[in-house]
């Protein structure tokens, strides 16, 4: 069989898959607790579609993942893990809620709360404007708490980033946030068997250098994500591992400096905090509990300012980790 053929072969699989995962309006799906009338599509992850429903005997709004048939078992092993997660008391340590799970017409489905946006999503309806300070703390604490609880837990999200954060209800519960999607989730013992963890951009460095992993790998990740709000743009490449490892495709210091306004006094808390979260060294990364007593995501003066500050590049700078190449003159 020649490569254009294996193509080919490919790509009619691939489309198979999508035929396969078609789903008419108005469908009923029949769980184990609960019938679910689909609503709409609500969007796409890398292995099944997400779709709104109502839950016939509560008539509450549902979120329901239907898993392609090709990724059963990665569906059972997420509702493995969110099982577990049930039992850390998910509104308390916010944390995605799950109802149940079970088969239709041979694909896997997981039946959860429905959320609102996720804060990439909110982001880009801003045109990716920079959380204020105040906002980002709100979130910060949180999820600083859903960390926390994880690694009582001795368990390792291993996939933060904005898209897996959720708002709950921004109209009603501004800022109010859940972390979502644990189908990388694994045990700390079992993480170095775990394959591919992290999307680019937020992954760790001991990841990418494959030394030894422990929980630290989701602090690093959850760092990349505050930066994100706080510039409006991702701190480390996210497009390709080569620019990630190297940095062969980062902004000059010039270009990122560009503009920026001198950084405000009641910001140095949060910056503080980053720069222990992006620690290269995971053994002396700060750990969630320590997070939670530092003054940067909690302190109750807020400040009402936008993120691109000059400061903030001169602080953070010692946490830039580019292993092969440096910043340009």
């Amino acid at each position: 069989q020649t490569l254009n053929d294996q193509t080919a072969d490919s790509t009619n699989m691939k489309e198979e898959i999508k035929v396969k995962l078609k789903l008419e309006k108005y469908v009923v799906l029949p769980g184990k607790l609960a019938r679910y009338h689909t609503e709409g599509f609500l969007g796409e992850g890398s292995y099944g579609k997400v779709v709104k429903c109502t839950k016939l005997d509560t008539n509450e709004a549902v979120a329901v993942k239907i898993v392609r048939k090709d990724c059963f078992r990665q569906g059972k092993k997420e509702a493995r893990m969110l099982k577990k997660i049930q039992k850390l008391d998910p509104e308390k340590n916010n944390l995605l809620k799950f109802i149940e799970n079970f088969k239709y017409k041979g694909h896997f489905v997981l039946a959860f709360e429905m959320l609102d946006v996720s804060i990439y999503d909110f982001m880009s309806r801003r045109n990716f404007a920079p959380l204020h300070l105040s906002e980002i703390r709100v979130v910060a604490q949180q999820l600083l708490v859903a960390l926390n609880a994880l690694k009582r837990a001795g368990l390792v999200h291993a996939d933060i980033k904005p898209d897996n954060i959720m708002l709950v209800n921004h109209e009603s519960q501004p800022f109010k946030v859940k972390l979502i999607d644990f189908g990388l989730a694994v045990k700390v013992s079992k993480l170095w068997f775990a394959g591919t963890i992290q999307a680019i951009g937020y992954r760790a460095p001991e990841v990418i250098l494959g030394l030894p992993m422990d929980e630290s790998v989701d602090m690093w990740a959850l760092g990349c994500c505050l930066a994100y709000m706080y510039l409006g743009y991702n701190l480390y490449p996210t497009h390709s591992e080569y620019t990630n490892a190297t940095g062969s495709a980062t902004q000059h210091k010039s270009t990122v400096y560009k503009g920026l306004r001198t950084e405000p006094e009641n910001s140095l808390g949060f910056i503080s905090l980053l720069k222990r979260m992006l620690l290269v060294d995971s053994n002396v990364r700060i750990t969630p509990t320590e997070a939670l007593a530092h003054s940067g995501p909690t302190r109750k003066k807020h400040g009402d300012f936008q993120s691109q500050d000059l400061g903030f590049c001169h602080m953070i700078d010692g946490c830039f980790w580019y292993p092969f190449s440096h910043w340009g003159e």
